[in-house]
């Protein structure tokens, strides 16, 4: 359960990072947890507008596979994309290290 909820978490992380970008609020999501994430997985996020909506709101199609193209975790989000660009400075992650 725990490693499905971090690759949801990679979709707000893409939201703030990426798409739309520095400043998005994240209203709502609905997502379905398809496969078993697993350590050593590398995920790949795909976000995909399906509208734009009033108020700067849009509407994502959210996917996430694993490194076989599986889908482990996919659904709809929405956000609310900000309305002049912000840039901030790139700062490192820390690193993570999960043991069995």
């Amino acid at each position: 359960v725990g490693y499905g909820m971090w690759a949801s978490s990679l979709i707000s992380t893409a939201f703030d990072k990426v798409i739309p970008g520095p400043g998005s609020i994240y209203l709502d999501q609905n997502l379905s947890f398809k496969r078993k994430v697993e350590l050593g997985d590398t995920l790949t996020v795909k976000l995909t507008v399906l509208q734009k909506l009033e108020n700067h709101r849009v509407l994502f199609q959210c996917d996430v596979s694993n490194q076989d193209g599986e889908v482990v975790v996919n659904g709809e989000s929405t956000v609310i994309a900000p309305i002049d660009k912000i840039s901030v400075d790139q700062q490192s992650l820390p690193r993570v290290h999960i043991k069995n």
